[in-house]
């Protein structure tokens, strides 16, 4: 059995072998290779037959012969051999009625001018070797056969293309008549197209070979949307339906059929084609025919009358039409911009307002309507149509709009007619007297639904005497309202101006206090309002008065200051009062600012003066230069009247002895009503001065040992000089201590420690405190000591001292600080100490280390063996020479 098996594989094997060379014995060597299969052509039209040569050797450039095998071998023609054909070929072949086409190195195509019957047969293709072996086929054969034409096209209504016009919009169906009789299976495809300008052709649409439709490039919207689609009817009929025809629709409609066979098995073959003109197409465009007219010119009306308008459309019957009517008040007209009165929309839908209306009277004419019309109604009237085309899948496109001319309303109505007088009732003579001034309406016409309002000007004087700008004194509107200026608001809430409506053609303007700005020229404007048909007012006139000036003398300015003291400061801790009381001259309602200012005794000048507390002219206080946190509330100024201030200074110290005064502005407004300065003084001085002196102290900073070595102490004591001072109990010291750090980026006085007056000590520096301790050697010295003194002790040092001295009333009141010279402290480095404990440490190291080495080697020599080694001895025996 195994055996069995054994030769079966064997045989498997060498067949499977054989196969393999069998193919490739076959597809090695030269192909020569013509269509598949029968050729079917229709009499009379072009046909070439083509034929290919591959796998070949030899040059690139392969000759062909055709050969015809109708009841015999018949040389046709040739590539190479131009003597090639026989007698009864060699007419035709002279006549180029049959040749044959190069189209490349390895392929040609035998061609005829126009098949006839005759011409069918077997038509074989060979091609000369020109390879070393010969190997594969030299020649293959097709057959051509001859059909009749079957084929028939035309136009089934008229034989000559007829030329139509359509409107833009409207549809178009054009049909043309394709059929076949062929005695072969054939298809039948037809294609619509359109010719543009007599040379640009377009594919519309076709029913293919693969009786599917295909939309030309141009046609592809369109088509999916429905306007254009192709309807097949019996007897060969093929109709072109376009539903709403466009601008570009426009030219020679051409019907072409084709008839087509299969080849190859699968592949279509058009074997013939014809072309039909079916019409010539025009379209007139909406945009040029649609046209929109009234009555033009201009028209005179009465106020009440009503306005009747016809606006007529013509050219787009039956499309959709969408009307409006605008208004301009010039003839200029912008229909995206004026005023839409009413609108009709392709629905007919129409947006009629009370006294605004639109109706269609036939299919032509619109008319608008306008009722009681008044003034604002005077104007341009025009009407804007415009066409609407839907297109199959809903959606609406204006194809078309057109604007008619301008129709001119004039609204007959007279203007309100009168004078306007301003008198002036009482002008100031000085700043502060009162002032009026009537505003009055004589010979008013015209005017019996007229309502009038006024509006105030002020126009200031310069310095120069010269008009500045107009400004607002205040306005009232047609509903009688008043609205003041910006600059008048304030004082007319505070009750400074007052308007007034006495007479019905009457206004009066009255200032209780006439300021120095409100000098200059004043004026009225009077305003003559008309309420239209939506309750809304027009101005129909507005006249100006003459100017009235106003003007007064004034004199400079001046301010006169006194400064009292009120309550004199004999010793410490009493409270210091002065009264600083203000006098101005020329100065309209004045306000005044206050601000209390001193020159201690060492300065006299204005310019050296500390500024401690002020009080604006709203009577905001606010502390100036007062630093002194812990008295922020003994300094106190209030308005004691309106010319009258009080300053108070509370547990006066030695330290605000000096010289003090007062510093006044004066305040006015100017005519734009803001707050500005109109003059300023100084009072003058007051001294502050206490029988008892103030104590004298000096304050020094020492060291028996400024330069020290690393690791030592440093000393350094404070010691405070003080004078005048009979109990030593009666002075308390704040003690502060500040370094400036040689080898260090930061160059600034660094706080070290501080002591205050309760004996607290705060340590100041960052880190730990131990290396820095301070005690009071006595009652005016204090001692700093720096522990350990490193590198980064080295540095500039002083410190400060704060005296509280105590005062006759058991209070402690604090005096100016004082500070100390500079202390320079060097820390050096000892040389024997520097080289101390590195020796220490190396000899101490290199004994240790000593130990440990021969500990080791001892452990090493004793421990490590794990028996007694005895020397071995071998033993020789003496071998006798005969043995060697």
């Amino acid at each position: 059995m195994a055996e069995r098996c054994k030769c079966w594989l064997q045989t498997a094997w060498i067949l499977h072998c054989l196969i393999i060379a069998v193919l490739w014995g076959l597809s090695s060597g030269r192909v020569v290779k013509v269509p598949a299969g029968d050729l079917y052509r229709v009499v009379g039209t072009p046909v070439s037959i083509p034929c290919n040569v591959s796998e070949y050797q030899g040059p690139d450039e392969q000759n062909f012969d055709w050969i015809v095998l109708n009841g015999g071998a018949k040389n046709l023609v040739s590539t190479l051999e131009p003597e090639f054909s026989d007698a009864e070929y060699k007419d035709k072949i002279l006549k180029k009625e049959i040749w044959v086409e190069r189209l490349g190195d390895n392929s040609v195509e035998l061609r005829f001018k126009s098949v006839q019957f005759e011409d069918a047969g077997k038509y074989e293709c060979q091609t000369p070797s020109t390879d070393e072996n010969s190997s594969g086929n030299y020649k293959d054969s097709v057959t051509l056969r001859v059909i009749p034409d079957g084929l028939t096209l035309s136009s089934e209504k008229s034989r000559s293309v007829k030329s139509t016009s359509y409107t833009q919009g409207k549809p178009l169906e054009l049909q043309c008549v394709a059929k076949t009789t062929s005695s072969v299976p054939t298809h039948l495809s037809v294609t619509w197209q359109l010719k543009v300008n007599g040379s640009l052709t377009k594919d519309v649409l076709s029913f293919t070979e693969g009786h599917w439709f295909q939309p030309g490039n141009l046609y592809e919207n369109r088509y999916q949307s429905g306007d254009i689609r192709m309807g097949m009817e019996e007897n060969g009929i093929f109709k072109l339906i376009i539903t709403h025809l466009r601008p570009e629709d426009e030219g020679v409609y051409s019907c072409v059929a084709a008839e087509w066979v299969k080849e190859d098995g699968s592949n279509w073959k058009k074997i013939q084609e014809k072309t039909t003109d079916i019409a010539m197409v025009t379209v007139q465009q909406l945009a040029q025919i649609l046209q929109v007219s009234t009555m033009g010119g201009t028209h005179t009306l009465n106020k009440g009358d009503e306005i009747d308008l016809l606006c007529s459309v013509t050219g787009v019957e039956d499309v959709a039409v969408e009307v409006s009517w605008h208004f301009s008040i010039s003839a200029t007209v912008h229909p995206l911009s004026d005023n839409v009165l009413v609108h009709v929309n392709r629905a007919a839908v129409v947006n009629n307002t009370n006294f605004v209306t639109l109706s269609r009277i036939n299919g032509t004419d619109y008319q608008l309507r306008v009722q009681q019309i008044d003034e604002t109604d005077n104007g341009y009237y025009y009407c804007t149509a415009s066409a609407w085309i839907q297109s199959t899948n809903g959606t609406w496109d204006k194809v078309a709009e057109r604007i008619s001319s301008p129709v001119g309303i004039i609204v007959g109505l007279l203007d309100p007619t009168y004078i306007v007088q301003l008198q002036p009732i009482k002008v100031p003579s000085s700043s502060g007297e009162s002032a009026e001034l009537e505003c009055r309406v004589l010979n008013l016409q015209n005017a019996e639904n007229a309502k009038l309002t006024v509006t105030w000007y002020f126009i200031p004087k310069g310095q120069n005497g010269a008009p500045e700008v107009t400004v607002l004194i205040a306005t009232m509107d047609q509903d009688w309202t008043l609205k003041l200026g910006t600059n008048y608001t304030e004082r007319a809430e505070k009750g400074e101006t007052v308007f007034m409506k006495p007479e019905l053609h009457a206004f009066k303007f009255q200032m209780q206090h006439a300021l120095l700005s409100d000098r200059g020229e004043y004026f009225c404007n009077v305003t003559a309002w008309v309420k239209q048909r939506n309750n809304a007012w027009l101005e129909k006139q507005e006249i100006s008065s003459l100017a009235i000036d106003m003007f007064w003398k004034t004199e400079d300015p001046s301010l006169s200051i006194t400064a009292t003291e009120k309550k004199p400061v004999s010793m410490r801790g009493n409270t210091f009062e002065m009264i600083c009381s203000v006098s101005a001259e020329h100065v309209e309602g004045p306000h005044y600012s206050v601000a209390i200012a001193m020159n201690e005794p060492a300065f006299t000048d204005v310019e050296d003066s500390k500024m401690l507390i002020s009080l604006t002219k709203d009577s905001v206080v606010k502390l100036e230069r007062w630093n002194d946190h812990d008295r922020l509330e003994d300094v106190v100024l209030e308005k004691v009247s309106d010319e009258e201030f009080r300053f108070r200074l509370y547990r006066a110290q030695f330290s605000d002895e000096g010289s003090y005064y007062c510093i006044v502005q004066a305040w006015a407004p100017n005519a734009n009503g803001q707050w500005s300065e109109v003059v300023a003084n100084l009072s003058n001085t007051v001294a502050v001065a206490f029988k008892i002196a103030a104590p004298r102290f000096n304050v020094t900073l020492h060291s028996e040992r400024p330069h020290v070595y690393q690791g030592e102490t440093v000393e350094m004591n404070c010691t405070v000089d003080l004078s005048d001072i009979p109990n030593n109990s009666d002075v308390l010291y704040e003690v502060e201590w500040f370094v400036t750090q040689r080898f260090s980026n930061n160059t600034s006085q660094s706080p070290l420690v501080s002591v205050d007056e309760r004996s607290v000590v705060t340590y100041l520096k960052d880190g730990s405190t131990s290396d820095i301790s301070v005690e009071r050697v006595s009652t005016h010295e204090f001692r700093l000591r720096l522990h350990c003194s490193e590198k980064d002790v080295a540095g500039d040092y002083f410190c400060t001292v704060t005296p509280w001295i105590k005062s006759e009333s058991g209070g402690w009141q604090k005096m100016p600080r004082q500070q100390s010279d500079l202390l320079s402290i060097r820390v050096d480095i000892s040389v024997i100490d520097s080289f101390k404990m590195p020796l220490i440490y190396g000899i101490g190291f290199a004994l240790l280390f000593g130990i440990l080495a021969c500990a080791i080697g001892k452990c090493a020599s004793r421990y490590c063996s794990g028996e007694r080694i005895t020397p071995r001895y071998e033993q020789h025996r003496l071998i006798p020479m005969g043995t060697d």
